[in-house]
């Protein structure tokens, strides 16, 4: 199986040895057709053809009652849907958008940042992931939905087990994550019912209740519309942005030339963030469903069939990158398909990028020097989101 455990330390070898024999084929252990090569990825996220509404097909094959709620609130998000309802969906959560002005976050992110880096100038250790990766994007997100400290470590349990649901039912799922996150779905659904009706009556200046208020010529979102993709908002807002820093990271430490020249000249974070979403997409597929019989690469995808995007793949596709297994933080133009592309490009890269440039800002010049304390590096075990359970890390402060 081309996405597995087996190589999810390092699986760009494998898409490599399977892009430069097939830039799309079969797998018969997923019954999808896997797409590696980066212009055809990008070309099929904005080609009608491919559906994104995965979850007709998927929810016959669950046929447990328990699994109906989960599967009404996965068919309710706004990746799951096409055209028009896709842009309906979005324009909703636009307006909240707009209306809580994310960019005025950046001072908020830096506080955090350095507040949760400072016991670490006195140990002079960082478990990077617990103590940094992690918390950072969970304290933004929630603040910037509306999250209250004191639910926060239960929300992000809810939204962990459904986000191995909503990134893995169409390719690689067990029946105890499935019910983990049936679980979940059930305990935010109730927990978000009476954070409406808070809010309908007491708005408040953030992404939820702007949610709850926004209305377009009438139209506003239904409880499980909006219980859906504030779940969305909560994960793009966390797990994917855990994986940016902390495979970024990993990325610099591995290139200590990269990150000597980051020092010197900060103004290329923001390009290095970039190369790092290219070098080593948090997402490593995204899947879609044929709508049609469709040539693509050579190969003749039937209406219906499963198709898998590979985004890992696609950002080191020789064909679009020079040395694509190189880091180069001044590499432009970075034509990466880790946010998606299209009308389905992810609603909060903004939001990550800018996450992203204040965190490895702040990192450089809180510390002089940054390495592994580990000679071991252990990754997750979902293989759509591969990250580093731990990486503990050696650092001295900067002064």
């Amino acid at each position: 199986m081309i996405f597995s455990i087996d190589h999810i330390d390092d699986p760009y070898p494998v898409l490599a040895a399977a892009r430069e024999k097939h830039p799309v084929f079969w797998d018969p252990d997923l019954r999808a057709w896997v797409v590696l090569e980066h212009d055809l990825v990008a070309m099929a996220f904005k080609d009608a053809r491919f559906s994104s509404d995965r979850v007709s097909k998927f929810r016959g094959k669950f046929a447990n009652e328990k699994l109906v709620p989960l599967f009404n609130t996965l068919s309710h998000l706004m990746l799951q849907q096409d055209e028009p309802s896709h842009t309906r969906l979005r324009n909703l959560i636009h307006y909240a958008f707009k209306r809580t002005a994310v960019g005025t976050y950046e001072s908020e992110i830096q506080r955090l940042a350095e507040k949760l880096l400072n016991p670490s100038l006195t140990s002079g250790r960082l478990e990077f992931v617990g103590e940094f990766a992690v918390p950072l994007p969970i304290l933004v997100i929630s603040e910037i939905v509306g999250i209250p400290a004191a639910d926060r470590a239960q929300v992000k349990a809810w939204c962990d087990a459904f986000s191995v649901v909503a990134l893995n039912f169409y390719a690689n799922i067990t029946d105890a994550q499935l019910n983990a996150g049936a679980e979940a779905v059930a305990a935010f659904t109730d927990y978000l019912r009476t954070k409406v009706t808070e809010l309908r009556a007491h708005p408040k200046e953030d992404i939820l209740s702007a949610l709850v208020h926004a209305e377009e010529d009438g139209d506003t979102l239904s409880l499980d519309e909006l219980a859906a993709n504030t779940l969305l908002l909560l994960n793009a807002g966390n797990e994917t942005t855990t994986c940016l820093l902390t495979n970024g990271l990993l990325a610099l430490i591995q290139n200590p030339e990269a990150m000597a020249r980051l020092r010197r000249d900060p103004s290329l974070i923001p390009n290095a963030v970039e190369e790092m979403l290219r070098y080593d997409s948090p997402i490593q597929f995204m899947g879609r469903l044929a709508a049609t019989d469709i040539e693509l690469g050579g190969e003749s995808i039937r209406e219906g069939d499963t198709v898998l995007l590979a985004l890992g793949a696609a950002g080191r596709d020789p064909k679009t990158f020079d040395a694509p297994d190189d880091l180069q933080i001044d590499r432009h133009p970075i034509q990466h398909v880790s946010f998606g592309s299209g009308h389905h490009i992810c609603a909060g890269l903004q939001l990550a990028r800018m996450e992203g440039r204040i965190a490895f800002q702040t990192l450089l010049e809180t510390f002089k020097d940054i390495s592994l304390a580990t000679d071991t590096i252990e990754f997750g075990t979902n293989v759509n989101l591969r990250c580093p359970e731990a990486m503990p890390l050696n650092v001295k402060p900067a002064s």
